[in-house]
């Protein structure tokens, strides 16, 4: 099985198609599965397509350090993979803080990043600047809490949404602690909205219509010098992912354009 070492700690990847690359990144939840499960292996050929198990789910290995979870070890992940894969540069799809990995590979390695579509909102702020909290505290509270599952149920009651049964349950199976160790890594991050100006790669993002209603994500597209931004109707951020069939329409002009597209066989 396909596997890539970064920093000793094993990533799990699968490849298909041929093409220009894409290579697909959850958020904080799920496994490479969901991205199939939700229709975006079908909906996209003439793409290499590079699906990865983020550290912590999966088949990929899970360090119980907060240390190990810190933003720049995602983007070594990321690195060690198309490494691995023999790819130079690549187009990059991120899901919810799929996104962020996005914009800090892009940023730690600009020549290797062809274009970034982001499925979900974006913040108009650094996670650095949230408020300061005993980490090893936080870990602990989001165990007891259950994880996603929490975050999960949050959504049902304030966008009155649920993923399909397939994509909800491979969610719900993720271990609380590696859920709880990605939030917490990621607190000391300065970023996304400090990479935003500087990001050059061309950049779509797909937010949901009933996602992020303060506006903060049109205020951070308006600041990248790249980038657009497409509302998805009728849907917040777990529909804007399992939808594929409304996002996929829009995403494939982009990924063409930007990364050109061998013929399907």
């Amino acid at each position: 099985m396909p596997y890539a070492s970064s920093g000793g700690v094993r990533i799990y990847y699968e490849s298909e198609g041929e093409g220009p690359t894409i290579l697909f990144h959850t958020g904080s939840a799920g496994d490479l599965r969901t991205w199939r499960l939700a229709g975006f292996a079908q909906g996209l050929p003439g793409f290499r397509k590079i699906w990865l198990d983020p550290r912590g789910r999966g088949k990929s290995d899970r360090p119980e350090t907060i240390e190990a979870h810190r933003m720049e070890r995602f983007v070594e992940d990321v690195r060690a993979v198309l490494d691995d894969a023999g790819v130079e540069q690549c187009g990059f799809w991120g899901y919810s803080s799929g996104v962020f990995v996005g914009l800090a590979f892009g940023t730690a390695y600009p020549t290797r990043l062809n274009a970034l579509v982001g499925t979900g909102g974006l913040p108009f702020h650094n996670l650095s600047e949230l408020p300061p909290t005993d980490l090893s505290e936080l870990v602990r509270q989001l165990v007891a809490q259950g994880g996603i599952r929490c975050v999960l149920d949050h959504y049902r009651t304030t966008e009155n949404e649920s993923f399909p049964l397939e994509i909800d349950q491979n969610v719900r199976s993720d271990d609380p602690l590696m859920f709880a160790l990605d939030r917490a890594g990621r607190r000391g991050w300065r970023g996304p909205l400090a990479l935003y100006e500087a990001f050059e790669a061309p950049t779509l993002i797909l937010a949901g219509e009933r996602e992020d209603t303060e506006g903060e994500t049109e205020r951070a597209v308006a600041r990248m010098p790249n980038a657009s931004l497409c509302r998805i109707p009728g849907v917040g951020h777990l529909g804007v992912f399992s939808r594929s069939e409304l996002s996929l329409p829009v995403a494939l002009p982009f990924l063409e354009r930007t990364l050109g597209r061998a013929s399907a066989v």
